[in-house]
């Protein structure tokens, strides 16, 4: 029993020998692998600051293309405005050119109007002093033609000479307005001389002649 007691602790303690020895073992093991990790991650931490240094730097670079994009989308937006507003200038500027024009043209044509109506108002005021003129030597040569009327009829009448020359009353009796009647007046103011029987009646106008 003895040896067998001896036996059994010898056991127990070559048994917990190896147990110490084995968790021994493993927290060595365990403490080389963390200080690999350890190590490990020392290596990889600058290898993250790197990287996120240069995510930020993408990110950043992203933003600053994204800006350039939006710049270069607005410059094209403002250099399509400034077209635009250089071709409605133009076509103002047209347009101002041609209501200039137009109205030159116009301000040319009612002068040239004008023009032609002073003309022909000059013509028409011709055709009416012409035709007054005209109507007025008519008049005239008319009252010539009845004075020498009446000049034969009284010289018949009276037996008078081709000499003889009558007076305003010895006329009046035969211009066919009663022995009172009125001489004939010329229209434009002229004087009437009898002159003998054998001459024409004449009027101090020279334009009014007895053919």
């Amino acid at each position: 029993m003895s040896r067998i007691k001896i036996a059994v602790v010898c056991t127990v303690a070559v048994a917990a020998l190896v147990t110490n020895l084995v968790q021994f073992q493993t927290i060595k093991a365990l403490r080389q692998e963390n200080e690999a990790l350890k190590l490990q991650a020392a290596q990889i931490a600058p290898l993250q600051e790197q990287l996120a240094s240069a995510a930020q730097e993408a990110a950043n670079a992203g933003a600053g293309a994204t800006a350039q994009e939006s710049q270069v989308r607005d410059l094209a937006r403002l250099r399509g405005e400034v077209s635009l507003l250089r071709s409605k200038t133009n076509e103002l500027a047209k347009a101002r050119q041609e209501i200039a024009a137009l109205k030159q043209r116009m301000a040319s044509e009612s002068e040239a109007q004008a023009a032609e109506m002073e003309a022909r108002k000059s013509q028409l005021a011709a055709s009416q002093a012409e035709s007054l003129e005209r109507q007025n030597v008519n008049a005239c040569v008319n009252n010539l033609r009845l004075l020498d009327a009446a000049k034969q009829q009284w010289a018949l009448e009276y037996r008078k000479q081709s000499t003889d020359t009558p007076g305003v009353e010895d006329l009046r009796p035969y211009l066919g307005r009663g022995p009172n009647g009125e001489m004939p007046v010329c229209p434009d103011g002229g004087t009437y001389t009898f002159g003998a029987v054998s001459e024409k009646p004449t009027c101090s106008n020279p334009a009014h002649v007895l053919p």
